[in-house]
């Protein structure tokens, strides 16, 4: 699993969960401008970890491990390392 294909299936999750198109999303920007609230973060996370076989809850992340799609992605590549 290459990093680009993470950030690939995060960027396509995000845009389902918004409703628009994967190119609209801006994989650099922070989540909550993207208009992740709260409950919608947590549906993502919730992805990640059953996507990827990570249990975040056992991490210990910090808000920038998971601020934007591309940070995310470094955090999963990380973790899958």
């Amino acid at each position: 699993m290459t990093g680009q294909s993470v950030q690939q299936q995060l960027t396509g999750r995000v845009a389902g969960i918004l409703g628009v198109a994967a190119d609209a999303v801006d994989v650099s920007a922070p989540l909550h401008t993207l208009g992740l609230d709260s409950m919608r973060l947590v549906e993502m996370l919730v992805f990640v970890e059953q996507q990827f076989n990570i249990d975040l809850m056992d991490e210990a992340l910090s808000r920038e491990d998971i601020h934007t799609i591309e940070a995310l992605a470094r955090t999963i590549e990380r973790r899958k390392a």
